[in-house]
């Protein structure tokens, strides 16, 4: 049952949605990795194994899983770290972000390390990727991701994200899928629909601090992928619109989602907040996700 709070957001931003739109079973997805395994040879592995995989359009290495005699996550190929079990909508900020061998690139948040070790998959284990997390017991899982997947090119830092700079670095890219409410996870996480105006108090100030922290470290013309699985504008596009008014920067285009809102609760946002994306469990069968690239000038 949604908050009232949520109830309230809900009917304005997405009339008509029903609540089990939002807790809809969606199906498991995987990340072929190629440092390990080609997407060829982990299919028909797989298929001899019992699976049934589809081939996500919109992602490069992703599949849908559509039929799983077992767990996914019990092959030895999964513990061999040829596939990762991820969220298709979180492969695909990876692939917003664009990271090239020889760069040096920043996961602001970074456990348990879907994301940082795409990122390190896309840049062939070359160049270097500083991932970042606050957490002890998070680092641990992000650290066996990394050694489990085969990359060689990320180095593990324990530190708060909103300290960055003391690394005295500058990252040509920068990944910040930054803390939210969830409220994009409610077909797994059903406190997902309890949240209130209690945690966005708690967590603004917090992903504010995060994007300023993020942005300090860019290089010009270096970008930064902003990414929450939230789909409330609080902590998407309003907040975007407030961070960018006072930066030398741009939004650069997405190609895949749905536009982002550029008039959530009647507030009217620039043209330019629309190249964000949404993702929506009703549209794309993934989680609620909202993705936006900012390039520094």
């Amino acid at each position: 049952m949604l908050s009232p709070f949520l109830q309230r957001r809900y009917a304005e931003l997405f009339p008509g949605l029903a609540d089990e739109m939002l807790t809809r079973t969606l199906p498991q997805a995987l990340r072929v990795n190629t440092l390990r395994i080609t997407d060829s040879e982990l299919v028909q592995r797989l298929q001899d194994r019992g699976f049934r995989l589809e081939k996500i359009p919109w992602v490069k290495h992703g599949y849908f899983i559509r039929e799983a005699p077992f767990s996914p996550g019990a092959t030895p190929e999964y513990l061999l770290g040829y596939y990762y079990l991820q969220d298709p909508a979180s492969m695909y900020a990876c692939e917003v972000l664009e990271p090239r061998a020889r760069e040096l690139v920043l996961d602001a948040a970074a456990a348990p390390g879907g994301k940082t070790t795409y990122i390190a998959q896309l840049m062939q284990n070359r160049g270097c990727i500083v991932a970042v997390e606050v957490n002890r017991q998070r680092i641990k899982a992000l650290r066996a991701s990394v050694t489990r997947m085969g990359v060689e090119n990320t180095i593990l830092v324990r530190m708060d994200a909103r300290e960055v700079a003391k690394l005295g670095l500058r990252f040509n890219r920068v990944l910040l899928d930054a803390p939210c409410t969830g409220t994009g996870t409610a077909h797994k996480a059903r406190e997902a629909l309890t949240k209130d105006e209690a945690d966005l108090e708690v967590l603004l100030p917090l992903q504010r601090a995060l994007l300023e922290s993020a942005y300090s470290v860019l290089e010009p013309r270096g970008v930064l992928v902003y990414a929450t699985c939230s789909l409330l504008p609080e902590e998407n596009e309003l907040l975007l619109h407030d961070f960018l008014k006072n930066k030398e920067a741009r939004m650069l285009r997405i190609k895949h989602g749905s536009p982002a809102l550029d008039t959530p609760y009647g507030k009217t946002l620039p043209g330019s907040i629309k190249k964000a994306r949404r993702f929506y469990p009703w549209i794309h069968s993934t989680q609620g996700f909202f993705v936006a690239k900012i390039q520094k000038l």
